[in-house]
């Protein structure tokens, strides 16, 4: 009888959400903070490339990769709205697949920062990606808006 009673209450109490954790619900429906995306060039020309923006629309780009060049902007909530709406169906992906890579290629980390943690997605450029155009399509979007807002003097 009371090992009946303890597996009942287990039971219901395994409903229950921990207070300390993010709803279950899916983490992409909270806006993030701040999105950014670092990566490095190819096994010859090398360079890096980052940029970030935050909610609030301010951000800054910077290049190494053939040139240099870099600045910050304001592009305000509805740039970032812009670039997230770029980037949103990218944000529940954790993993592109991949069908073997040339080693000597780029890679690149695009991240999501919220309150509850950070999310993240791995681009290995020299990878031959099962679903690479809209991925690379999207991140190369929004990475040229924010090329733009930031070298736009």
């Amino acid at each position: 009888m009371i090992r009946n009673l303890l597996s009942l209450t287990a039971i219901m109490l395994t409903g229950f959400a921990d207070p300390q954790e993010p709803p279950s619900e899916s983490r992409s429906a909270a806006t993030p903070d701040r999105i950014s995306y670092t990566a490095t060039g190819n096994g010859w020309t090398g360079g890096r490339t980052e940029w970030w923006i935050d909610h609030s629309g301010r951000g800054m780009y910077r290049t190494t990769v053939r040139h240099q060049a870099g600045g910050e902007f304001n592009a305000g909530p509805a740039g970032f709205a812009r670039i997230r709406a770029i980037l949103q169906p990218l944000e529940e992906v954790r993993e592109l697949p991949c069908d073997g890579a040339v080693t000597d290629q780029g890679m690149g980390t695009l991240s999501w920062r919220r309150s509850h943690g950070e999310t993240s997605l791995r681009f290995d450029f020299g990878c031959n990606f099962r679903q690479p155009d809209a991925a690379r399509a999207q991140l190369g979007q929004a990475s040229e808006l924010v090329q733009k807002w930031a070298l736009a003097r």
